[in-house]
């Protein structure tokens, strides 16, 4: 609220209005004896037997009479700061003398204070009478909850109020103690106080290890193990079913961060629809709140004279490199567990030297991660098949039964057909949707008629059947029903008479759920074009495109979808989807099997060499690491996979190896096992795309080896491939093998005697001309003609 300056001659500061900006100060907060201690400057200054404030910190350095006596840089959470001690005559630090830093300030804490309870006042009583279930206070232990509850005690009477302190189960050890000690204060001064404890059922270690540490693009932790678990507690105090309309007085400030810098003092409904928040210290900073607690002798937090400039959880992705150094000093066995959740994680995602897992978790990388990354994932996954004309869904071992999620979308039902087999109706803001239902082992199969530009429709289907495939009970989403029809408890419950159908459930994020946003991997993208260098390099995890999952795709077709986690693994089920869809097999947007995979469905049976030579064609132009393989490695040399691994780095010098070696290994993994890779050089019942070296079960080399042996199908593909693309509906021989273009010689080594025996052999086909006689080379293409038209009409002629 106020300027701050230094009082040069108390070792303090002044807070006022008239203050020139020369003289103006960022808001300085004590620093005790313990903090200097644990940086070794007892060392250098005579310091106070006693735990007590002693000099003040800003950014980093420490003041003394106003003047710099040192300065901390860096340090982590595995390494100590360096401490730069400066040329000071000061020797020996004394005490600041908090009562003269009180009454040197006491005017201007008093201003701070009376407005802070007359805007609480204002809020209690103008509240009254507008329907509110209680007023609570949001208490952590920390010094901006300790401040804010100590106006509130002064202002309203203890038992028209309550207190909540929400246990993530990452509390600092010192937090739990000061929460207990508060309680006891309080209720020797109020009799009618209470400070109640809002737990969960689960440990928060074990939440890490299911979902994922939180991280700052995905905090479920607050949601999870805050915000749900409040709302929860509320409702069984104030004993009642519906989500309560409350006051809740916060200590949230303007200063603590970017996003709170934001904050309004009043927010209704901006947290959650039934809560109104108040913040009756948002403009204080954080001098303000010590100088409070100094005058009015509020408990502070022992964590605060450690050193900690805020306190929360033991591990967080939002806590400065500075936090997680004092915490990994105070209290090492707190992040312990915590960070060898992290260092599983890393290893997941293929961070396997302990340097590298260091440096992973020291930098901050972990806290960026905002996908399943990393993660194990389990066997439940949902996949839309397509949304027009028709939404079609299938959900693999679902965690809730789909009838719960389904029934907040508006009233319907069912009828049997089969034992296996339901047709239903919806009613759906004023219209009917039919829809079926399929059954079979651990799957269910479901299909809405008529969605065509039913965007909400569409948006709610998805979200409802994803929260069926991934609901981890976290309780997020019951806080968000006005009406109290949903309970998460040991499972998700919807009373059909209290249900208004407002959708709020599904209104968490983009995805419906906390825990599937977490959860779900990335599947998808755009096709990449000719050689275009994208992001989307590691797309497989370590598993390549096998001649046994392409054979159960084409049997299945359409089946495949909800018969494949019979056949795959958890994680190699997104790395098969993106394989099909770069193969063009499967819709980028739909999981749904294309006009392509239709076609070539009889061909595969009778002639599979010439669906793959397809499939490594539309890979080579789609594919970040196929199309890389055929550009950039040279068909003469062997190369060991870290060699690829090395290469590649110069292709995305911002990936580090251990993301690279992934799609490497994907790649050699499609060479053995599918006719694209061999390890004999002779043999002519696969495609030598990757010649392979082997030693045992282990691949020594891989070299670029290809072959000539191109069917004249194919030749004729690629190059339309390449017009569409490119727009060269004109070209020449030199322009495939001199000029670089794609086309069979990059993508198959193929010779350019046997290429223009193709072209002869495609001219009377007439979906080409070429000018082969007399030194020419042209080759002209037909601009009405798309790849697909050529690839139809050549395969009919088979």
């Amino acid at each position: 609220m106020f300027k701050i300056k230094w009082d040069i001659e108390n070792n303090g500061i002044i807070l006022s209005d008239y203050i020139e900006e020369k003289d103006s100060l960022n808001s300085p907060r004590p620093v005790y004896v313990e903090e200097l201690k644990m940086l070794g400057l007892d060392k250098s200054f005579e310091l106070p037997k006693e735990n007590v404030a002693v000099c003040w910190e800003i950014d980093h350095k420490y003041y003394y009479y106003g003047e710099v006596i040192a300065e901390t840089r860096k340090g982590n959470i595995y390494e100590d700061p360096i401490v730069v001690v400066s040329d000071t005559h000061f020797n020996k630090l004394e005490p600041i003398n908090l009562e003269k830093l009180v009454e040197n300030n006491n005017d201007m804490i008093q201003v701070a204070e009376n407005e802070a309870m007359d805007f609480i006042k204002d809020m209690y009583e103008s509240y009254k009478d507008k329907n509110i279930s209680g007023y609570v206070v949001a208490f952590s232990g920390g010094k901006d909850s300790q401040v804010i509850l100590d106006l509130v005690s002064r202002v309203i009477p203890a038992g028209n109020y309550r207190v909540v302190f929400t246990n993530t189960g990452m509390e600092l050890p010192c937090t739990i103690d000061t929460v207990e000690e508060t309680r006891t204060f309080y209720k020797e001064k109020y009799p009618e106080f209470t400070l109640e404890h809002a737990k969960s059922d689960k440990k928060a270690i074990e939440l890490w290890k299911s979902y994922g540490p939180p991280s700052r693009m995905n905090r479920w932790c607050c949601s999870v193990l805050k915000t749900a678990l409040f709302g929860r507690k509320m409702k069984e105090l104030l004993k009642t079913d519906a989500q309560p309309k409350l006051v809740v007085f916060e200590g949230v400030r303007n200063d603590e961060s970017a996003r709170r810098s934001s904050y309004g003092r009043v927010g209704e409904g901006v947290k959650h629809v039934n809560l109104i928040s108040c913040r009756a210290i948002l403009k204080w900073n954080v001098s303000e709140i010590y100088l409070y607690m100094y005058k009015n002798n509020v408990k502070i937090n022992p964590a605060y004279t450690m050193g900690l400039t805020r306190v929360g959880c033991g591990v967080c992705p939002f806590a400065s490199d500075w936090s997680e150094y004092v915490i990994r000093k105070r209290y090492p066995e707190v992040a312990k567990s915590y960070i060898s959740v992290i260092e599983d994680m890393a290893k997941n995602i293929g961070i396997t030297s302990q340097h590298k897992i260091d440096e992973y978790i020291s930098s901050g990388n972990w806290k960026k991660n905002a996908g399943g990354k990393g993660l194990i994932p389990d066997e439940s996954r949902m996949d839309i098949i397509t949304k027009e004309p028709n939404f079609e869904c299938i959900v693999q071992n679902p965690k809730v039964n789909w009838e719960k999620w389904f029934s907040t979308l508006g009233e319907y039902f069912l009828e049997k057909i089969e034992d296996d087999f339901f047709k239903g109706e919806l009613k759906f803001k004023g219209s009917v949707v039919k829809f079926e239902v399929r059954y079979s082992e651990n799957t269910i199969r479901f299909k809405a008629f008529g969605t065509t530009n039913k965007i909400i429709l569409n948006s709610l289907l998805t979200k409802a059947f994803t929260k069926t495939a991934y609901c981890e009970l976290c309780g997020v989403c019951e806080v968000e029903c006005p009406t109290g029809a949903l309970t998460v408890r040991d499972t998700v419950e919807i009373d059909k008479g209290r249900c208004v159908h407002c959708n709020n459930c599904f209104g968490i994020n983009t995805k419906g759920c906390i825990i599937a946003t977490r959860k779900m991997m990335y599947e998808g993208g755009k096709t990449m074009g000719t050689a275009t260098k994208t992001s989307g390099v590691d797309r497989y995890s370590t598993f390549g495109l096998r001649e046994e999952w392409l054979t159960s795709f084409f049997d299945l077709l359409d089946d495949w979808f909800s018969e494949n986690s019979r056949l795959l693994g958890p994680k190699q089920i997104p790395a098969m989807l993106n394989w099909l869809r770069e193969a063009e097999l499967v819709d980028l947007k739909e999981k749904k099997v294309t006009e392509l995979a239709k076609i070539l469905k009889p061909v595969y049976a009778s002639n599979p060499l010439l669906v793959w030579q397809i499939i490594w064609t539309n890979l080579s132009f789609n594919s970040s690491i196929v199309n890389w393989y055929v550009t950039a490695t040279k068909n003469d040399i062997k190369y060991t996979k870290n060699e690829l691994v090395e290469l590649l780095k110069e292709d995305y010098p911002n990936l580090k190896g251990a993301t690279l070696k992934n799609p490497v290994d994907a790649l050699v993994n499609t060479f053995v096992n599918s006719p694209l890779g061999t390890t004999d050089a002779y043999a002519d019942d696969n495609l030598k795309m990757g010649l392979l070296e082997k030693k045992g079960a282990s691949v020594i080399s891989v070299q670029r080896y290809g072959t000539s042996k191109v069917s004249q199908i194919v030749v004729a593909y690629s190059l339309y491939k390449n017009a569409e693309i490119n727009n060269m509906y004109e070209l020449t021989v030199t322009d495939i093998y001199e000029k670089g273009y794609m086309g069979v010689s990059n993508i198959f080594n193929m010779d350019s005697e046997s290429f223009m025996n193709a072209l002869r052999g495609l001219t009377t086909n007439e979906v080409l001309s070429a000018d082969l006689l007399g030194g020419l080379e042209n080759i002209h293409l037909a601009s009405e003609f798309s790849s697909f038209d050529v690839l139809k009409r050549l395969i009919r002629k088979i």
